[in-house]
């Protein structure tokens, strides 16, 4: 395959692992808002703040800093990998897993407050089987990350749906049968769900070693099939091993994975800042942490199954793309044009889907809460923390892509430099998270967030600037809407504020009618601003619908 084929594959594998992930994290955020409605109406909401806050920042914790500087530097152009360095390097996230399982265990049960004595039996048995499911998971790694790098996006969809399924089926048993053992069936959850990704993918590659196996009789039927371009023939391949006349693991790859270490610990910090300073320092009560983390998980909805996903799979497009090694001016010049045109797309959409979600958001808070969870949410702070996280999605939506892209084109010693920064960042952080916390109750986290998002995104722009300066290319100028997408945004939220003031508490409906018709004004300036724009729908819409992959 040449170099522009290969080139557009993976920009289509992006897109195709970005619209599958986005999938599966509206079925996922789906299942879970209708879940914490579940678990509010039939269990003390303290429980929803030991498992949602405590006990999730645990599994997170654990498998961020363990594994996830190995995924990224294991990532960054693999067509030019040395795989079996490379499944040498990732087969070092069991050792590592251990170790911080055991770390933070340890914290988890010795350190930090327990909860009420007669959920303290369950939370404990708990922690230690999140502990042993992170151990149990680190040993797909090294075909996980084979995965990735090949683009089998569709299997690693399906098996997240069964490993979703098993979760929701466990909790939604014991939640409607077996309140009292809610914080056990978090354990259930985890186990199965660990035990499901482990098998699952040694299986499967199993079965395409196997039908490669078939294929390599008769390969000259078969020379456009894309078995026979893997690089490994047998699961053995997966396994470590001696390599003759070469170093153990790669030492450039080392350093990388270094440097992603450190800079992933400093952005699990300020990623999951509110969460710890609530676990460490105790602001909240376990009820108020459950109630704070329902309004999040509605407010960060956007965040987590469009932002997330998006920001994972084009990491993987902009690591394959540029090369961290060279100034960007010396990388082929289209490859380059490619990547500034495809980063400026992705900031424009993000920033306007940022940006109406604020718009609507600030009116339309109370009216969500009211449905969702009745007078326990829409009133007190709730609507407030709401819609401050309608103002932090812009930030998240652009923090997040200029970052996919800063991480992917940096060398390893402005990583290492980035890191030094990411220090400074989190102290801010840190800090203005516990004083505004402390000040204005739980809504400071989120401002803190808005902060902390604002300083980010000003050093990602620096040197996205800094690389395309010399091109006369301006991928950041996305960031900023047309003027007539300004204006219907303004207008728009001009229409729905007096609208909640002066229809909203005596007619729902009505209100709600009116924020629809808002909505559609907006999209069809949109849409007849930007007509690019509705072309890219219209063709991706065709693609899905009229071709199968």
């Amino acid at each position: 395959m040449d170099s522009e084929g290969a080139n557009t594959d993976v920009l289509q594998g992006s897109i195709k692992s970005a619209s599958y992930h986005i999938i599966l994290q509206i079925s996922f955020r789906v299942v879970t808002f209708l879940l914490n409605a579940l678990v509010l109406h039939n269990v003390d909401k303290a429980v929803l703040g030991i498992l949602n806050v405590r006990l999730m920042l645990l599994v997170t914790t654990i498998l961020f800093v363990s594994r996830e500087s190995f995924r990224k530097a294991c990532l960054s152009k693999t067509r030019d990998h040395n795989w079996p360095q490379v499944i040498n390097l990732l087969w070092l996230t069991v050792p590592n897993v251990i170790c911080w399982s055991f770390t933070f265990c340890y914290i988890w049960l010795h350190v930090l407050e327990l909860p009420s004595e007669e959920h303290v039996a369950d939370y404990q048995l708990t922690v230690y089987v999140v502990g042993i499911s992170c151990v149990i998971e680190s040993f797909m790694e090294p075909v996980y990350l084979f995965s990735q790098a090949f683009l089998y996006v569709k299997f690693r969809l399906f098996v997240d749906c069964i490993m979703l399924a098993a979760r929701v089926g466990i909790l939604v048993v014991i939640v409607l049968h077996y309140p009292s053992y809610t914080i056990k069936s978090f354990a259930y959850g985890q186990a199965t769900a660990s035990t499901i990704l482990l098998v699952a993918y040694w299986a499967y590659f199993w079965y395409q070693f196997r039908q490669k196996a078939i294929l390599m009789k008769n390969r000259e039927l078969h020379q456009n099939n894309p078995l026979l371009a893997l690089p490994f023939n047998s699961l053995k391949d997966f396994l470590p091993r001696k390599l003759e006349g070469q170093a153990f693991i790669g030492a450039e790859m080392t350093l990388l994975t270094w440097g992603f270490f450190k800079q992933g610990i400093l952005k699990q910090v300020l990623t999951e800042g509110e969460r710890y300073i609530m676990t460490v320092f105790s602001v909240l009560t376990f009820t108020e942490q459950g109630v704070y983390d329902v309004v999040n998980n509605l407010g960060s909805m956007a965040a987590r199954f469009i932002f997330m996903p998006i920001e994972e799979s084009f990491y993987v497009y902009f690591a394959q793309m540029t090369n961290r090694q060279l100034p960007i001016e010396q990388q082929p010049q289209k490859e380059i044009e490619q990547v500034s045109s495809v980063l400026r797309r992705l900031l424009r959409s993000l920033s306007l889907l940022g940006l109406i979600i604020a718009v609507f958001g600030f009116s339309y808070s109370h009216l969500l809460l009211r449905l969702y969870g009745g007078s326990t949410l829409s009133d007190g702070s709730g609507p407030l923390l709401l819609r401050t996280h309608s103002l932090c999605i812009w930030f998240l939506a652009i923090n997040g892509v200029t970052e996919a892209y800063v991480s992917a084109a940096m060398t390893s010693k402005q990583l290492d430099k980035y890191n030094r920064l990411m220090v400074a960042l989190s102290i801010i952080f840190l800090g203005s998270a516990w004083l505004l916390s402390s000040l204005l109750g739980s809504v400071g986290f989120i401002l803190a967030n808005i902060i902390n998002m604002s300083l980010r995104i000003m050093h990602s722009a620096s040197f996205i600037n800094g690389q395309y300066r010399k091109l006369s290319l301006n991928p950041l100028g996305g960031m900023i809407p047309f003027k007539q997408e300004l204006a219907a945004l303004l207008v728009a939220f001009a229409v729905t504020t007096t609208s909640s003031w002066m229809v909203y508490p005596t007619s729902a409906v009505l209100h709600f009618g009116i924020g629809a018709v808002s909505g559609l004004l907006v999209l069809r300036t949109i849409i007849y601003t930007d007509p690019e724009l509705m072309y890219l729908i219209v063709s991706i819409i065709k693609k899905r619908f009229g071709k199968t992959d």
